[in-house]
């Protein structure tokens, strides 16, 4: 599967939004405001996995919908447990898809890490250093987070 650069850092930005939310740094109308505004504005994902993840934000729809007009007491079912299983789910999706991505060599990537040591890499855009074992075809500078070719590989 490739992903354009632009539709990789939007994955990226779903990603840590959810880990915001888990973390108790965003709440859950921002979260739902951004998970729509970044799944709108993707690309070149495919449609079933756009769908699969867009079930999940209806979930959370559904429950900042009945906190907001004070209904959550008729929930079907612990509302709270069900928003931690959609934020589980919505992280898999993104978390599946970011390694489906990195696995393969992405041809419309030039650009490969520099091996700085066994463990280190060094990105060649903005020049950050970042510790990995990685071994799959391709690795995300956690500063810029360009996609880069891992130099430990040789699928290029």
């Amino acid at each position: 599967m490739e992903l354009t650069a632009y539709d990789l850092r939007q994955i990226r930005l779903i990603e840590k939004r959810l880990n915001l939310f888990e973390c108790g740094k965003l709440n859950l109308f921002d979260l739902n405001y951004d998970l729509s505004g970044l799944l709108n504005a993707l690309e070149s994902v495919a449609d079933s996995w756009i769908d699969d993840f867009q079930s999940e934000t209806y979930t959370l729809e559904m429950i900042l919908d009945c906190i907001e007009d004070r209904s959550i007491a008729k929930w079907q079912g612990n509302y709270k447990e069900d928003l931690l299983n959609a934020i589980y789910r919505l992280k898999n999706l993104t978390v599946s898809l970011l390694d489906e991505y990195l696995k393969k060599s992405d041809p419309k990537v030039v650009e490969r890490a520099i091996t700085e040591s066994s463990n280190w890499f060094i990105c060649p855009r903005c020049i950050d250093a970042w510790e990995s074992d990685s071994l799959v075809a391709m690795v995300i500078c956690p500063k810029c987070q360009c996609a880069l070719h891992n130099p430990r590989t040789s699928n290029v």
